[in-house]
């Protein structure tokens, strides 16, 4: 059935109907794609933002992050490295980036790893970092203990059911509740767990600790087993092939074998649901998926790709009853989104362009592979709304707060001629028109249109060329102590205004207020009278309202 006759019965009486085209450009999106891997010892040197930018530009949206703590097997975290941590999530931010995450204390088989205790209090002192940066983590994988963090080797022996079992719990327990922790190998999950089954599509994105463990391979293709990935191949793999549906899948090729031919490798990838893959490893099997070419394919299906088919929408609508709006939506990738995902839609004017929104109870979670999905609401228009001629956008953007207005963590439709590049807006290509002669009915539901202020507006001159926008780069040190910098830049004159908020979202204080020059600003921010813990900061101006973390430690 398509769209139009599925939409027919709850639409008003005059709307549109626009079909859209799609695209088969390669471009990046958040949480999916080729990723680069990026190491760095104890203490050591602190991602670049230029190194960053530059995988940005490769259009990668993912790096691994993996930090060796082979210092601190006896001994706390230093001051030092959590900072390391800080200035690295900063810049991640401000590239426009997200990360995975993995930690080791050994890169050999015969190098030792840390005991139980130290492990568990590095994850005590690491969970104010990942409250604070959790808006640009992607997924953390299980990591600590053995060689390379992959469980399988451990000179304190902790590579046994019961220790791996505490510790994938502990590194639960300190992320936040939505986020997915992967392990190395399913029967670790089946072990683990005690179970047999894939998870069902009632379990999933329960927040329960099953529905948020997933899986990667790293050494995926390079023989029938993969190296030991797989006890029981047949078996294990119809397991995955069912709770990747749900969960994060990724990883990297290890060896050349007669299983990593692109046939092969198209099959398993789709089959196994993943979301990325190393670029970096191993080049010689990523070399054949080039000169046998399916590397094109792959870059454009790993992870999710949504892609519109059609949409009705309604015509005209008179200030105090409702917008018909529905269309559908396509997944061609190889995977679904694993973490959140806000969906907007959206009306900008065309004579001052103003935006307002309203976020659908949608789950694109939910948008699986192959899978159509038809999205329909009744969008009730505020009276004294203003009156004329409306684009309808369409914005699937991060759910937290300091990247909700960020176009980099924004998805982009794989359709010719909606993507909004400085915008971070797919438009739906209608326009709807506000009249106070338009039909319609009192609307008396919840979901309404209201003022965006993240930005509050898009001038018109500058929709669609990457206009500057003011950009927050984070704040160094964090954790910090006694003083720390938040760090912004301005595109022009501003004005701007800096709070400091709670946890829980109380305000403490207004730290700044007054107009200030373009360029970058460090604005610092001293510790006296507050007491350690997790803070909120925002810097609002007229375009944008950005805000990140403070982590304060005593």
């Amino acid at each position: 059935m398509g769209l139009l006759a599925w939409w027919t019965a709850g639409a008003c009486a005059q709307t549109d109907t626009v079909r859209y085209q799609p695209s088969g450009e390669d471009f990046p999106n958040p949480e999916r794609g080729f990723y680069s891997h990026r190491e760095v010892q104890a203490e050591g040197s602190a991602l670049t933002l230029t190194d960053l930018r530059n995988i940005r530009a490769k259009n990668q949206s993912l790096i691994l992050r993996m930090y060796y703590l082979k210092k601190f097997r006896a001994s706390d975290l230093s001051v030092t490295q959590l900072n390391l941590m800080a200035t690295d999530f900063s810049n991640m931010r401000a590239a426009g980036v997200k990360c995975i995450l993995r930690f080791a204390y050994s890169s050999s088989e015969t190098e030792a790893d840390a005991p139980l205790a130290t492990v568990l209090r590095h994850l005590d002192q690491l969970k104010p970092v990942f409250e604070a940066n959790s808006d640009v983590i992607a997924v953390v994988q299980a990591g600590f203990i053995g060689a390379w963090g992959e469980w399988y080797y451990s000179t304190n022996g902790l590579n046994n059911t019961g220790d791996r079992r505490t510790v994938l719990e502990k590194v639960l327990s300190v992320l936040p509740a939505n986020w997915m922790v992967q392990i190395r190998t399913p029967n670790y999950k089946k072990d683990i767990f005690g179970i047999t089954q894939p998870l069902t599509s009632a379990e999933a994105f329960s927040g329960s600790n099953i529905s948020r463990t997933a899986h990667h391979n790293d050494c995926f293709l390079a023989s029938y087993d993969d190296y030991g990935t797989y006890q029981d191949t047949v078996v294990d793999k119809m397991y995955l092939s069912l709770d990747t549906k749900f969960t994060a899948m990724g990883g990297e090729t290890c060896a050349l074998s007669e299983f990593s031919s692109c046939d092969n490798a198209l099959h398993e990838l789709e089959r196994m649901h993943w979301s990325f893959l190393n670029r970096d490893y191993n080049a010689t099997v990523l070399n054949t998926w080039i000169t046998s070419g399916c590397m094109e394919e792959v870059k454009r299906r790993l992870g999710y790709r949504f892609e519109l088919l059609e949409g009705v929408y309604g015509d005209s609508v008179r200030p105090g009853s409702g917008l018909s709006l529905g269309f559908s939506v396509t997944n061609t990738g190889w995977a679904a989104p694993f973490n959140p995902r806000r969906v907007e839609v959206m009306l900008r004017s065309r004579a001052d362009s103003t935006v307002y929104f309203a976020q659908l109870p949608e789950e694109p979670r939910f948008w699986l592979p192959g899978d159509t999905n038809h999205v329909a609401a009744m969008v009730g228009v505020p009276s004294g709304f203003p009156v004329g001629a409306y684009e309808l956008l369409l914005r699937l953007s991060d759910p937290s707060p300091s990247l909700r207005s960020s176009l980099e963590y924004c998805i982009r439709l794989a359709n010719d001629s909606v993507w909004e590049a400085g915008t971070g807006y797919n438009t739906l290509r209608h326009i709807v028109y506000i009249s106070p002669t338009a039909p319609g009915n009192p609307f008396t539901d919840t979901l309404m249109f209201r003022p965006l202020n993240l930005p509050q507006s898009v001038p018109a001159n500058r929709q669609g060329y990457g206009f500057a926008n003011p950009k927050l780069l984070g704040n160094y040190p964090n954790p910090f102590n006694g003083q720390t910098a938040i760090v912004y830049s301005l595109p022009r004159r501003e004005h701007v205004v800096i709070r400091l908020y709670s946890l829980l979202g109380q305000e403490i204080e207004t730290l700044g207020d007054n107009f200030q020059e373009a360029g970058r600003h460090d604005f610092y921010v001293d510790a006296r009278g507050l007491s350690s813990g997790v803070y909120i900061y925002t810097v609002a101006t007229a375009d944008a309202l950005m805000a990140g973390r403070l982590v304060l430690v005593r």
